[in-house]
């Protein structure tokens, strides 16, 4: 026995589509970014840690002559300052448009039909004020992103 054209049109539709918003990625990256960078400032903090209770760094291995650094361990602290810079542009970058990401992405879900009607002016100021408060950022993301994922069903 068939189905009805009714009953297959129905079941076809979704109560919760998708909102036509790629802005969570942005609001997810304050995360991950926060993650990234605790990992890696822990592992160069053990790396600087290791090589100043060795004293590696205080004399050259060729002649072990105290006060003269390799060559090596000058390129690592370039190296080190350079992951510096990264870090700390890719933060700014996240942090600047973490406010616009989660107003644009809460107008996308407040407009799509679910369960969840976020407020994008409430969220929006919450972002600017984490440009104040860094440390804001990463809960609020948090939450909103668990509330996006229980509404819309994405992330």
């Amino acid at each position: 026995m068939s189905a009805t054209p009714a009953a297959d049109a129905s079941a076809d539709e979704r109560t919760d589509p998708d909102p036509d918003s790629n802005w969570w990625y942005w609001v997810a990256a304050v995360p991950v970014y926060y993650v990234v960078g605790t990992v890696v400032g822990f592992l160069v903090g053990v790396a600087m840690f290791a090589l100043a209770l060795t004293g590696a760094g205080t004399m050259d291995p060729g002649t072990m002559d105290p006060g003269m650094m390799p060559i090596g361990v000058g390129f690592g602290f370039a190296g080190v300052f350079l992951l510096a810079v990264l870090l700390g542009g890719v933060g700014l970058l996240l942090s600047v448009v973490f406010p616009l990401a989660i107003y644009y992405d809460a107008t996308a879900v407040a407009d799509a039909p679910g369960s969840w009607d976020p407020d994008p002016a409430l969220y929006g100021l919450l972002g600017l004020a984490g440009l104040v408060a860094q440390p804001l950022q990463v809960p609020l993301a948090v939450y909103y992103l668990y509330k996006r994922r229980d509404s819309v069903g994405v992330p």
